[in-house]
């Protein structure tokens, strides 16, 4: 069986997978877009090398923050794992927040060749003005590409040039089968106030923690991936460290991005996935924690 435990960031997924690694003797697969990444501790969240749980995790710490990563190189690693961990496990854990990467690899889902096309023009336009396009091409994607992600947006609008269909036009089209006989997606989705205070909470912790030591050394070693650099909690601490942002501000932008993004993660897992739906921790492992 493979269980999945996802929900939005801060609402106690780790501390779910570990128990649940005990009870049934699993491995723990990563499903977080940055905790794949060498030397992001604190903003990631990531559990400590120091504990015991951390070797219990794969797909965890696998690239360094200068090398770019997609959802495809993604699903071609989540699936090896998992072939290679059912040889030696009955049960497997999927943690993470990652809702593309988590689907991507658990589905039928096909990436197209993609033809390249230029895009230069599109470099030449702000946030706005590219979001208009996308909204224009593509308005499914935007339900869950925020336009502040330029990266993406320019991705999506390329695709519909390459390919004369829009990226969740194809997505669509595709069947939507799980590629495992036995899967359980477990979402964990506590009261919004309660996750709001707990992110919050979080974030001055990370801070407490040396999240700007961390990001000044991170910058000191690599020259960070656009992807990496993408990463909340990072990108506004480098503003901050630019003088483009006080102390103060740079903790309530994280604060405010994060709760944005958990917002988007919970409408993402609602939509995408058929799964259970828990309030609490207490209440997810009353029931699988037997």
């Amino acid at each position: 069986m493979i269980y999945v435990i996802c929900g939005p960031t801060g609402s106690g997924k780790t501390s779910v997978a570990k128990v649940l690694s005990d009870i049934y003797n699993a491995p723990i697969i990563n499903a977080d877009a940055f905790q794949i990444y060498q030397d992001m501790d604190i903003g990631t969240a990531k559990i400590s090398k120091d504990d015991s749980y951390y070797k219990r995790h794969y797909l965890l710490d696998i690239k360094k923050p200068n090398e770019s990563f997609s959802v495809m190189e993604y699903q071609s690693l989540f699936r090896k794992t998992v072939d290679e961990l059912s040889k030696k496990y009955k049960d497997i854990i999927v943690c993470g927040g990652t809702g593309l990467y988590i689907r991507a690899s658990l589905y039928d889902y096909i990436f197209n060749e993609e033809e390249p096309v230029d895009t230069s023009d599109l470099e030449e336009l702000d946030n706005d003005e590219l979001y208009k396009i996308l909204l224009e091409v593509d308005p499914e994607s935007t339900k869950t590409i925020h336009k502040n992600n330029r990266k993406r947006v320019i991705r999506a609008i390329a695709f519909k040039r390459s390919q004369g269909i829009s990226k969740s036009g194809s997505i669509e089209s595709q069947e939507h089968k799980l590629i495992y006989d036995d899967v359980k997606i477990l979402m964990l989705n506590p009261n919004r106030e309660a996750l709001y205070e707990n992110i919050n909470q979080r974030v001055d912790d990370m801070f407490d923690l040396g999240l700007i030591k961390e990001v000044k050394s991170l910058l000191e070693k690599y020259e960070l991936s656009i992807t990496a650099k993408a990463a909340i909690g990072y990108k506004e601490v480098i503003d901050y460290l630019d003088n483009k942002l006080s102390l103060d501000d740079c903790k309530e932008l994280i604060k405010k991005r994060t709760r944005n993004y958990a917002k988007r993660q919970v409408t993402f897992f609602k939509n995408q996935f058929s799964l259970e739906m828990f309030d609490s921790k207490e209440q997810l492992l009353e029931k699988y924690g037997k």
